[in-house]
């Protein structure tokens, strides 16, 4: 992303000079409700409306801004995938699963045998049972739609996931399993994330790097480590002064740890 820069009339709501995912890397977009992440992640995609965007945004070997519709729904899935706030209210709650999945390949040319192949591995790769391809979404935990998400994305070929806010209808215990997931895809398959969340004790469990966000602009941008540990920006510090802390208890941002042991379903 080069010199994004979202206008609604007179009105910029987000201006990006410059942001990169490469592979094997979690980027993490932070900032306060407003302060334009979701912009700028739905902007990767094409997918902003009713806006002017200029700059220059490449998924791999395509620009963004210039390609075709054609061209654009070809990328959309197969090359990078968006995984929203809330999976459960986006999936349709008349198909199964695997029917769901198998319309997403079909409408990428994945069909039959090879479709249903593609769809137990990715429902294997974030540590769901194949079972759970039959259920229909209102019998499955908004963990598990979260990861059937990620499993979607997996199952068509996607190199970058896009995921907005990806865990903040779910519980902390459910939390950890998502973002779990989603380090041990990064750190084995290569799979580039970007990462919209305003927890920062999530994603410094996760994020290589980190851009600060508010109304609009980019404040500070670098290694997770350092933001975190030394923000230049007096905007960060108040982000980071508000994560809550027991007293006495340290630093509020903790350390990742070690991954979750793999286990079948999710709750």
């Amino acid at each position: 992303m080069r010199d994004l820069v979202v206008r609604i009339g007179d009105r910029v709501i987000a201006s990006v000079p410059e942001l990169d995912v490469a592979a094997g890397e979690c980027v993490a977009i932070v900032g306060e409700s407003g302060s334009g992440k979701t912009t700028t992640l739905l902007s990767t995609l094409g997918l902003v409306h009713g806006a002017d965007v200029s700059g220059r945004i490449t998924v791999g070997d395509v620009d963004v801004l210039t390609a075709s519709p054609a061209r654009l729904r070809d990328i959309r899935g197969s090359r990078a995938a968006l995984v929203m706030q809330s999976p459960q209210a986006a999936l349709n709650p008349t198909m199964r699963l695997g029917t769901l999945m198998r319309r997403a390949l079909a409408r990428h040319g994945v069909k039959g045998a090879d479709a249903r192949e593609r769809a137990e591995e990715g429902v294997r790769a974030v540590l769901l049972d194949p079972e759970i391809l039959r259920r229909y979404p209102h019998q499955v935990s908004g963990g598990q739609a979260q990861r059937f998400a990620i499993a979607l994305a997996l199952a068509l070929g996607a190199q970058v996931v896009l995921a907005d806010e990806p865990t903040s209808a779910l519980d902390v215990t459910v939390q950890a399993e998502v973002v779990a997931v989603l380090r041990r895809l990064r750190d084995e398959r290569g799979l580039a994330v970007l990462l919209v969340s305003h927890d920062l004790a999530l994603v410094s469990t996760i994020a290589d790097r980190v851009v600060v966000m508010r109304d609009g602009a980019v404040v500070e941008s670098g290694p997770a480590a350092e933001v975190f540990t030394r923000p230049r920006d007096p905007y960060t510090r108040e982000l980071i002064a508000a994560v809550p802390a027991l007293p006495d208890a340290g630093p509020a941002l903790p350390d990742a740890g070690p991954a979750l042991p793999e286990r079948a379903e999710g709750s």
